[in-house]
């Protein structure tokens, strides 16, 4: 790490002579670019690990992490592995990093930040696996990828299961009103992501 850093400051220099500032601020920019893919790409997690992010708005979300990420992993046993990341909600830069790094299987939020990520192609369809007419507070118009352009157009699906539906939550001191459990597209598994979603429902 420490060559690959004095070698860019040898670049840097070098390049400041030969190409000037303003084409140097514009490399820069790049540099900058690629830096991030990075390191976002060497944090990388076990593949036997099962992450899920959860954050709300009415108490420190760590005062229930313990509780569900062992009452899920008693349904599931042994593997997948889960582990739970809580942030307030507030803190918004959090949640967005969280999204951005790609880490987590299930994405668990209040429902205007779920919406507002769903529209921007961010979470898996789910009707093929879950029954959109139990599910219908996350049945809406959503951004869905077209296979044949690449690009983000608006569908209605099913894209999120409220947690006041999912039995795991029953006997535990946590509001659900208004929190929805993702499947971000990000996910390394969306079979172990699947399967733990329905863990979490019960079925």
């Amino acid at each position: 790490m420490s060559l690959l850093f004095i070698g860019s400051l040898f670049m840097i220099y070098w390049s400041y002579y030969r190409l000037g500032e303003q084409t140097l601020k514009r490399i820069g920019q790049w540099i900058l670019i690629c830096v991030s893919i990075i390191m976002l790409a060497g944090c990388g997690k076990n593949d036997a690990d099962f992450s899920i992010f959860l954050t709300e708005f009415s108490q420190s979300p760590t005062e229930i992490r313990e509780s569900v990420q062992q009452k899920i992993q008693e349904k599931l046993g042994e593997e997948p592995k889960v582990t739970i990341t809580t942030a307030a909600l507030y803190v918004e830069q959090k949640i967005l990093l969280e999204y951005a790094a790609g880490e987590h299987e299930i994405i668990i939020v209040p429902e205007d930040i779920m919406k507002r990520y769903t529209q921007q192609g961010a979470h898996m369809v789910l009707d093929q696996d879950f029954d959109s007419a139990k599910f219908t507070e996350g049945v809406f118009e959503g951004g869905v990828m077209d296979e044949t352009t690449n690009e983000i157009i608006t569908e209605k699906h099913l894209f999120a299961i409220p947690l006041s539906k999912m039995k795991l939550f029953e006997g535990l001191d946590f509001p659900t009103e208004g929190l929805f459990a993702t499947i971000p597209f990000s996910t390394s598994s969306v079979e172990n992501s699947v399967k733990v979603m329905k863990a979490m429902i019960g079925e």
